[in-house]
């Protein structure tokens, strides 16, 4: 059940039902459970919720990039390819090519001992048959594109001598290198300060404009998600709970969660007295989820039967959310 909208366009991917469990000699743990949701090409979808609602784990779901204790099931459909059924060396050409995935942390993404230029030629020579000249006059206009300054000079210099901003206009150079058609951003802003998320994430935009590629966002920062995205999932303890366009989502949440997130959102306007409410309580582990509706330990609203009744996704007001709540 998808709204109307931008979904009357071609889906470059579409997830169905995809959970995926890390198993252990003692217990299993199940981070994604039933998670379904489109990215149609072209446009920007947000993927938002609290710290452990399992956002990354989809993202590694997607890319297929788990440890080996891991289990995912469900389809993650590719142009109707189902990555699920492909060999490691089927997925590898696409891993990088066409899906592409930014860290948040640059840093840890980047090699230490190579100089930035070096990553550049090479991630450009593993994907495209050009010759190292080309390829490094390739490298320096990305550079310039992500507008690092003096490229001809930044080139040459490693990770450390660039700040945590500019290495991550380092990753982004690398990951449009690659010229995917869908970009996986995990928490690219995270680490930053607000200046820098700002013009980070108008540069993506531009990038994502000029090249027509398909951004996933994921954050846990509301305010990015209503800026920057075409369409919003709500995403709590492994479930989403809602989804739509960002207009109806932050003007008028339907589930209870999405609310809370909101209300926790604290107001610029010094003048505007509205207290901002935190969420009650912790969110659960996933080692210890709740019977029926997942939110309800912490659900101001919860009826008793959201203790026993797992709500299904439904049409409420413009959206679509997961709630007993009329």
């Amino acid at each position: 059940m998808i709204l109307e909208g931008i979904f009357n366009t071609i889906h470059m991917l579409h997830v169905n039902d995809l959970q995926t469990t890390f198993i252990s000699k003692k217990e299993s743990v199940t981070a994604v459970d039933g998670v379904s949701l489109r990215i149609p090409k072209g446009k920007v979808v947000g993927l938002v919720g609290e710290s452990g609602s399992g956002k990354s784990v989809t993202a590694y779901s997607i890319m297929g990039l788990l440890p080996a204790h891991a289990k995912r099931t469900g389809e993650i459909l590719w142009k109707g390819q189902d990555l699920t059924t492909l060999s490691d060396k089927k997925l590898q050409s696409i891993r990088g090519k066409e899906i592409a995935l930014i860290l948040q942390n640059p840093l840890a993404a980047l090699n230490p001992v190579f100089t930035v230029g070096n990553q550049l030629v090479e991630t450009i020579m593993l994907h495209h048959q050009v010759s190292k000249e080309e390829a490094t006059a390739r490298a320096i206009e990305l550079l310039k594109r992500v507008q690092i300054p003096d490229p001809e000079k930044r080139f040459y210099q490693y990770p450390h001598e660039f700040s945590l901003g500019m290495c991550q206009r380092v990753m982004i150079a690398l990951t449009v290198s690659m010229m995917p058609e869908l970009l996986i951003a995990d928490e690219p802003t995270a680490s930053l300060d607000v200046t820098v998320q700002a013009q980070i994430m108008l540069l993506l935009k531009e990038i994502q404009a000029q090249d027509n590629m398909s951004i996933l966002f994921i954050s846990h920062d509301l305010g990015l998600i209503a800026q920057n995205c075409d369409y919003v999932y709500i995403m709590y303890l492994g479930h989403i709970v809602e989804e739509g366009a960002p207009s109806a989502i932050f003007h008028n949440p339907q589930h209870p969660y999405t609310q809370a997130l909101i209300h926790a959102i604290p107001d610029p306007n010094p003048d505007n007295k509205m207290e901002t409410l935190p969420i009650q309580g912790d969110i659960p582990s996933p080692m210890n989820i709740p019977k029926g509706c997942r939110f309800h330990t912490r659900c101001p609203k919860a009826l008793d039967r959201c203790k026993t009744d797992v709500p299904i996704m439904q049409k409420k007001g413009d959206s679509i959310s997961a709630c007993w709540l009329e």
